[in-house]
């Protein structure tokens, strides 16, 4: 290593003003108002979105772009017309048979959410021991992980006091009881009523978001088993989405027409000409922290971009996500490589270091994406960088679309890292440009 990078003096993550993060038009709207602060915990940026149905979080800058989108969607979802029609058709006594049946399949949750965490376990010094441990022993099939969990779920990591507590539903391969759940409301036909509904507003059918889930899967058992049929659900929506259709298009309508099992299988049949394990495929497809919508977004990547050498590495680090934060850092660190390296990043090798992609090119630039919001020059950054794995390849890039701080820019360099910042691809986060930290090489 190099004695000008030790000699740097460490930084803490920041509170930033949200104004000087993200673009104006983000800030305050119709329905809502971001708060103007926004802390900086494990490389994302969070921020508390103020509604009239309650507040939401948001633990990255895409993730804010995704929830103020939301917000028509939520505006027509409790009007006025919308409640009435719940309310007589007594939505919410229908759910309790499903409930009752998660409810034998799990304990019930006892955990508190608290603050994000970021992606920054990724990087634990823990997770990538762990990761090694894993390959070494072909744990991806050991029936000892398919009961008790992933061998990444206690990795130890930095800025732990900003984390919420795990809870059962975090584990690697999912909780039984939503899987049970999902099976009792699939047999109703709730999920088609309720991708239905999605499309009709122009919304993900499985957002994380808890305040338009939680409406949205109130509307659809009205309209399988309530007094309310789908025809007159959508009905009831046709006056209230007319500025929510535009967002239509940024929904797979791969995702709003398959139910679960049709989805898996078209994933799977995508994925197995690039990824040949196959107990590693289905591990992914049925026990991962992704989304049915985050799942199909990163199978249509790895097929888009070509991937065979290293495709292994790429599920590994699906595999370790344990939230929609981590599971989007994982699909963006492939459109952030083909966005810096465009016809480059077919033909290379994906290696992975723990949970943390890189990309080797078939020139030998060796690419670490880290599509993170704010990267800071903190005492957990410098020790994950000097690792003597990174120090292998005398041509190495760290790109990012986020920002990448002075003091940090100062000890990469330094040690012979060439930065690019402010890159952006289909649907990356809205960055305010014009603060953004210019491209050192």
């Amino acid at each position: 290593m190099h004695d000008s990078r030790d000699a740097l003096p460490f930084e803490s993550e920041p509170a930033l003003a949200a104004a000087d993060l993200v673009i104006p038009a983000l800030l305050n709207g119709p329905g809502y108002r971001v708060r103007p602060a926004a802390a900086v915990h494990g490389l994302q940026a969070s921020f508390v979105i103020e509604t009239a149905w309650g507040e939401l979080r948001a633990e990255s800058v895409e993730l804010l772009a995704i929830r103020v989108g939301e917000i028509p969607a939520l505006e027509a979802l409790y009007s006025e017309s919308v409640t009435q029609a719940l309310v007589k058709s007594g939505a919410m006594a229908v759910t309790a048979p499903i409930r009752a049946v998660v409810n034998v399949a799990r304990e019930p949750e006892t955990s508190l959410r608290g603050l994000p965490m970021g992606v920054w376990r990724f990087f634990s010094e823990r997770v990538i021991k762990l990761a090694r441990q894993a390959q070494r022993l072909g744990s991806r099939a050991d029936q000892r992980i398919s009961h008790d969990g992933s061998p990444y779920d206690d990795a130890d990591a930095p800025l732990t006091a900003t984390r919420r507590a795990e809870t059962a539903e975090d584990s690697w391969f999912g909780n039984i009881g939503e899987e049970v759940g999902r099976l009792a409301k699939s047999e109703l036909g709730f999920g088609s009523a309720k991708r239905a509904l999605a499309a009709r507003l122009g919304v993900d059918p499985y957002s994380g978001n808890p305040v338009l889930r939680e409406r949205l899967d109130k509307l659809a058992w009205a309209a399988t088993v309530g007094k309310l049929g789908v025809g007159q659900a959508m009905g009831l929506l046709d006056p209230l989405v007319t500025t929510t259709l535009d967002t239509a298009s940024t929904v797979n309508r791969v995702v709003l027409e398959l139910p679960i099992e049709d989805l898996r299988q078209r994933n799977d049949e995508a994925l197995a000409p690039h990824c040949a394990d196959e107990d590693q495929r289905f591990q992914f497809l049925h026990f991962a922290r992704f989304s049915p919508t985050l799942q199909t977004e990163l199978t249509d990547r790895i097929a888009a971009m070509r991937i065979t050498a290293g495709c292994s590495d790429v599920l590994d680090a699906a595999l370790m996500a344990q939230n929609e934060v981590e599971a989007r850092y994982v699909v963006n660190t492939l459109k952030l490589t083909q966005a810096y390296l465009g016809e480059r990043a077919e033909g290379g090798t994906w290696i992975g270091l723990g949970a943390v992609l890189s990309y080797q090119t078939r020139d030998g630039e060796r690419v670490l994406p880290l599509p993170v919001d704010y990267l800071s020059w903190t005492a957990d950054t410098a020790r994950w960088f000097a690792q003597q794995a990174l120090w292998q390849h005398p041509q190495r890039s760290v790109i990012s679309n986020g920002q990448i701080s002075v003091q940090a820019q100062r000890a990469l360099t330094s040690a012979g890292w060439s930065l690019m910042t402010g890159l952006s691809y289909a649907g990356s986060p809205p960055y305010l440009r014009v603060l953004e930290l210019a491209p050192v090489r």
